[in-house]
C-alpha cells in the first residue's frame, strides 16, 4: 500500500528562469530588482542569478544607484570592427 501511495504522489518543481541582467549591470542587481515583486510570485519560481563573463570596462548606468561590480555579456574589439 506504501508502495502505490509513492507511486501516485507527483513531484511538482517551480518552473526555473534563468535571469540575465542588462548591460553593465550584474546579477546582484537583477535579483534585487526582482525581489520587490510580490512574495507570492516570487514563491512560485526558481530564479536563477548570473553574471556576465567580462568585468565592465566603461561607465555604467546605474553607478550612484547600485553598487559594483557590473558586468558586460560581451566586448567590443578594437580589431573587429563590425562587432
Amino acid at each position: 500500500m506504501e508502495n502505490e501511495d509513492q507511486k501516485n504522489k507527483t513531484v511538482v518543481r517551480k518552473p526555473r528562469f534563468l535571469c540575465l541582467h542588462g548591460f553593465r549591470t550584474s546579477g546582484e542587481i537583477m535579483k534585487k530588482q526582482i525581489h520587490k515583486w510580490p512574495q507570492n510570485v516570487l514563491d512560485k519560481l526558481d530564479l536563477v542569478f548570473v553574471d556576465a563573463p567580462f568585468p565592465c570596462n566603461g561607465k555604467s548606468d546605474v553607478e550612484g544607484i547600485f553598487d559594483p561590480p557590473y558586468y558586460e555579456w560581451f566586448q567590443f574589439n578594437k580589431r573587429c570592427p563590425f562587432v
